[in-house]
């Protein structure tokens, strides 16, 4: 017997899972996944909850489920329950069919035009300076290069993907030209019989090309006669990936590391460990990977996330994680891992329980709903843990900035432990904002030692903003700590005004896991904002900051809890990451929405050849 579970909505906004076609009893556990946390049920009982992973005793054919509501938009179909199975009072796994989130109200999605206005330069980003002459040279899909071999092999795959062909011999020349220009700037002229392109680094030819590959796609064979000049205004143009809550394959990243090269990102930020998994090897602890890594219901870590019954996961060896690196040199790409601590660290705890304090009896959660998440910086074994661990990182990883995360700490995930307020007492610090300075500063000498910077999310630098419930800093860390600003515009005020360099990565803007609109029939989040393209077309990252100096670059956020199929990844990345690159390159767009909007749809066109889907705007 097949079982199934017809999911809902009411109009109370109450999830209702109607069970009534089936025969069942309290025997059978119902396990699922949320991405909210549950308030009140009727008609089951919670027999099991870690995080937002749930185990139910069925009590009646009808639950009804009031859910945390989401403080901006509505419910739509990210909501419902995820990766669902039952067991029965044998412990064995039964089969069971979800039907469709239905809702008995319905919120329609906008009416997008698609309607297209060819009057730009089709460029994303918008080149800094340009100049459009009268004539267009005729070319067919041959060029011949001169000094300019290494950066095509890097970019063979998608020029292959537009037809382009390049021989030593014959073609339409190009000429690569060393020139004194700022770094990663480039010139590009299209003149009647060549193309120059002037560069002084690697960057410069790679951006140059990215821009032919633009226009060779738009125009075809007759390629206007042009002068391109063009540089970024922001150093840091990044993408971040969750794949702790949801694993990602290497060609799986190489794919996104194709699209941020098109558009001239050069920052990935690799999100590596979480609540939910550790996804890196580290060689002098394997079992974070072997106990860590993958989750289900007979696993050390349960099926959070949609993951469902059977084993789920994956990991890095430091073997791939080289060859990443490597691929993304290729496209002018550094990647900056992130080791979520000292919260954030619910699968880290289940391998080594010895970094928790044990003689606490205090329970803690965080904002997911994760008890006991932290780490105690205090003894001695979190100590040897992170200089081992963070030192086989710095090895593994060539660029200069490691991430050591550092929000959404439970404020009393240290206030009662036992060794904690004996180390303070020893070391006359006075308050636990100042203990986590203490740590952090602890992690910044670690990678000192090691020639490389610490990066963290604001709560490093300054006392939250937005009410999570979580500990700050008292403000007397290292400033070479470079900051992620994610939560609203005061923080990053405050960052760059108390002397940090600071990433812009607000929530509002810049977290694609954020749904596009309002619609019941979008998926995503709602805490933060819903991101419409034009959202973040429209950002003006440093308006009302002081030290623009200190504002090096923005970011993209890609956490990936509703991204329970890898069809959901285009539609929440593609448009919005080619439209934030406009922001980043240019430090904010000058093009009027509907020449932009022009120019993206035709792009869109371009990434759906590509094999990339997008979202509607």
């Amino acid at each position: 017997m097949l079982f199934q579970i017809n999911p809902s909505f009411t109009k109370k906004n109450q999830l209702k899972l109607d069970l009534s076609k089936n025969i069942l009893d309290k025997n059978f556990k119902l396990c699922f996944s949320l991405i909210y946390t549950i308030q009140s049920i009727d008609g089951a009982k919670i027999i099991k909850q870690i995080g937002r992973y749930y185990e139910l005793e069925i009590q009646k054919n009808i639950i009804l489920i009031n859910l945390q509501t989401p403080k901006i938009g509505n419910y739509n179909k990210s909501c419902g329950p995820q990766g669902v199975f039952l067991i029965d009072k044998n412990n064995e796994h039964k089969e069971i069919k979800i039907n469709n989130l239905m809702f008995d109200y319905v919120i329609e999605k906008p009416n997008y035009d698609q309607s297209v206005v060819n009057n730009f330069i089709p460029i994303i980003p918008e080149p800094s300076n340009y100049l459009l002459k009268n004539g267009v040279t005729k070319i067919d899909n041959k060029f011949k290069l001169i000094n300019g071999e290494n950066i095509i092999n890097n970019t063979r795959k998608l020029l292959l993907k537009i037809n382009i062909i390049f021989s030593k011999n014959e073609g339409f020349p190009i000429l690569f030209l060393e020139k004194d220009l700022d770094d990663d700037e480039y010139v590009l002229e299209i003149l009647n019989n060549k193309i120059l392109i002037y560069y002084k680094n690697y960057g410069g030819k790679l951006y140059a090309i990215m821009t032919l590959i633009q226009m060779f796609y738009y125009y075809k064979n007759k390629i206007p006669l042009c002068i391109i000049s063009d540089k970024p205004n922001y150093v840091w143009r990044g993408m971040h990936l969750d794949c702790a809550r949801q694993f990602y394959s290497i060609e799986e990243i190489k794919r996104l590391l194709d699209y941020m090269a098109l558009f001239k990102m050069n920052r990935f930020h690799w999100h590596l460990t979480d609540n939910e998994a550790w996804r890196i090897e580290i060689k002098k602890y394997p079992k974070l990977t072997q106990f860590g890594s993958y989750r289900g219901y007979h696993s050390k870590i349960p099926p959070f996330y949609g993951s469902g019954f059977k084993e789920y996961g994956g990991f890095y060896s430091q073997e791939e994680v080289r060859y990443l690196i490597s691929y993304a040199k290729k496209l002018n790409i550094e990647i900056m891992p992130e080791i979520d601590l000292p919260a954030h660290s619910w699968a880290l705890l289940q391998i080594m329980p010895e970094l928790k304090d044990q003689k606490s009896n205090i329970v803690s959660e965080d904002i997911g709903s994760y008890k006991n998440n932290t780490i105690n910086p205090s003894i001695d074994e979190t100590k040897l843990f992170l200089q081992n661990m963070f030192g086989e990182i710095c090895d593994i990883f060539t660029f200069d900035i490691i991430h050591v995360g550092l929000d959404e700490r439970p404020k009393n995930s240290w206030e009662f432990s036992p060794s904690i307020n004996e180390f303070m007492k020893k070391n006359k610090i006075k308050s636990q904002a100042e203990f986590q300075d203490y740590y952090m500063n602890y992690l910044i000498n670690i990678m000192k030692l090691k020639n490389k910077r610490t990066g963290a999310w604001n709560e490093a630098a300054v006392s939250p903003h937005i009410d999570h419930g979580v500990g700050g800093s008292a403000g007397n860390i290292d400033k070479s700590c470079l900051v992620f600003s994610w939560e609203h515009s005061d923080v990053a005020r405050e960052t760059t005004n108390n002397n940090f360099e600071t990433i812009l990565c607000p929530g509002e803007k810049t977290y694609f896991d954020m749904a596009h609109n309002n619609s019941t029939e979008e998926r995503g989040l709602c805490w933060a904002s819903t991101i419409e393209v034009r959202d973040i077309f429209s950002w003006k990252p440093d308006q009302n900051i002081k030290n623009k100096n200190l504002v090096k670059g923005v970011q993209a956020q890609l956490w990936s809890e509703t991204i329970t199929k890898k069809k959901y990844f285009d539609q929440m990345i593609n448009p919005r990451l080619a439209t934030l690159a406009e922001i980043a390159w240019k430090g904010r767009s000058t093009r009027s929405w509907v020449s932009f909007r022009s120019c993206l749809l035709n792009t869109c066109k371009m990434l759906n050849n590509f094999g990339w889907t997008h979202h509607l705007f």
